[in-house]
């Protein structure tokens, strides 16, 4: 749909009207937006006064909201196998989630207080930091692990750029510096705000990302008041003495859990769950093959968002691992057509962690400038087939999926996971620039900028700086990021835009 721009109400980047895709394409878009519909209202009908409280006690449960827009966002653009791709990601997340409320508010004390019944869920629930994978767990069947970030955090950080503003403030306004990461500023917030549901029965915590992470799990522990143990991640993965000692971090985490939950480990659990994951390891090389070709069809936030979702959450989930094997048919389909539905001018990997409040920026790149994002930084972790043989090459297994968790395979390890691997990338995907996120709160990686410049410099490669503030709209607006491609794209590559109505808008007032 070209004159996409023309399409916005002032101010919101929201559409007045419906994109158009063609006849087959819209009529697909329009049927999977109506089974969206079904399936939220079916939720909120199925515990209505739970919903209703939930809605009246969160603030962040008002971004949920606008999941219908936020879908449609993510796939602005899109067409044939990209838009099919795309939609059943969506569409499994959404199935994923909604299991997920329905046994957060379930068992939250807070919606019911003094409830024999929440009493008794709790006690089969294990919360975990949100960058520790399912899969530790899934050894204990009858438990239930949450992600004790991912709803109240995590996802209204990508699906509403304003979600995070209020319990950033509230964490600056008791003293923390402005210029720490968000990520680790939000989540204190939420606890200072006494935001998070009460569920559980005890909580594993870890070291990751960073250490503005470690800091705000003490302001957490003290909200959720839960037995804690810590799953200590070593920070030079690549490094072989460190496995035992990553190893007997889960073995100890493991040995906490049958305390607190009464149960037993069960390995051959863990054994289906890594067989399990291997597959949708499989299947996710498979995608990283077709973007290699001259058709890459499965690229953009739908790519990305799921990757991280399914290696954190659905890792152990057969309905994940059913919906790739039917989104790989979908994109064999198209490449062995040679079909490609989009006008892709440009090859591009993305590089450092993409910005939350900015989700659907992979599509504004291409439908503005034709830019493909082939392949990115954020999609590429937790890459190594798990060894079923032993429960300790099992153990061993987890303990690298869990090194190599989202934020953290290529910002701890050292120059070659950083630097090195990407420009492994960008020859393998035969990209024509970088596109580099500059996180201006992120210390780390901020640090090293300078050698992402030098080595480009060195290859003959054009790299794009964009500066993004991860989850916080206010330091970098989307308008900013954009401002950052346009001046690359019009002054360095000599490009003219692929829709000139994309170039320039407001959209600060928008979800």
């Amino acid at each position: 749909m070209k004159n996409m721009g023309k399409n916005m109400l002032p101010k919101t980047g929201i559409y007045r009207f419906r994109e158009w895709r063609g006849l087959v394409d819209s009529a697909y878009d329009y049927a999977m937006w109506c089974r969206l519909w079904y399936k939220l209202i079916r939720w909120a009908v199925s515990h209505p006064v739970q919903n209703v409280k939930a809605l009246f006690r969160y603030r962040w449960m008002f971004t949920y909201l606008t999941v219908p827009s936020f879908f449609d966002r993510c796939c602005e653009g899109f067409k044939g196998a990209a838009l099919r791709a795309g939609r059943n990601n969506f569409m499994c997340l959404t199935d994923c989630v909604i299991d997920y409320l329905d046994t957060l508010f379930s068992a939250d004390m807070e919606l019911h207080p003094g409830s024999r019944k929440a009493m008794e869920l709790n006690k089969r629930i294990i919360c975990m930091d949100e960058l520790v994978p399912a899969i530790l767990t899934a050894g204990f069947p009858e438990a239930k692990s949450l992600l004790y970030q991912m709803i109240p955090v995590y996802l209204p950080s990508l699906i509403n750029q304003h979600s995070t503003t209020h319990y950033i403030s509230e964490s600056e306004l008791r003293g923390l510096p402005a210029d720490v990461c968000p990520l680790p500023s939000f989540e204190a917030g939420v606890a200072i705000d006494d935001d998070y549901p009460k569920v559980g029965c005890c909580m594993l915590t870890c070291n990751m990302p960073c250490d503005g992470s470690i800091m705000t799990t003490a302001v957490q522990d003290r909200r959720h008041g839960l037995p804690t143990h810590p799953v200590n991640v070593p920070l030079r993965w690549l490094q072989d003495e460190v496995q035992d000692y990553a190893v007997e971090e889960l073995l100890s985490a493991i040995r906490f859990l049958e305390e607190q939950t009464g149960m037993s480990y069960d390995w051959d659990k863990l054994r289906e769950a890594c067989e399990n994951w291997n597959e949708e390891q499989k299947l996710k090389f498979e995608k990283w093959e077709f973007n290699r070709t001259k058709y890459p069809p499965h690229t953009g936030s739908s790519a990305w968002m799921y990757r991280i979702f399914e290696h954190q959450v659905v890792c152990v989930s057969p309905v994940a691992l059913a919906n790739d094997r039917k989104v790989n048919k979908i994109l064999e389909k198209e490449v062995r057509k040679g079909n490609c539905k989009k006008d892709i001018r440009y090859r591009a990997v993305i590089w450092n962690t993409p910005s939350n409040n900015y989700a659907n920026f992979n599509n504004w790149i291409l439908n503005a400038w034709g830019i493909e994002s082939v392949i990115e930084m954020i999609d590429i972790h937790g890459t190594e087939l798990i060894d079923t043989s032993t429960r300790e090459s099992m153990l061993l297994g987890v303990a690298n999926m869990i090194q190599t968790s989202t934020m953290r395979a290529h910002t701890k390890g050292g120059y070659e996971v950083m630097v090195g691997d990407l420009w492994r990338r960008f020859d393998e995907f035969n990209c024509d620039f970088v596109i580099l996120f500059d996180q201006i709160s992120c210390k780390g990686v901020g640090a090293i900028n300078g050698l992402f410049e030098e080595s480009a410099r060195k290859r003959g490669v054009k790299l794009c700086k964009v500066r993004q503030d991860l989850m916080e709209p206010t330091s970098i607006s989307r308008r900013d990021m954009r401002a950052d491609v346009n001046t690359f794209m019009s002054t360095v590559i000599n490009a003219e835009p692929l829709d000139p109505t994309l170039i320039e808008f407001d959209d600060d007032e928008s979800w």
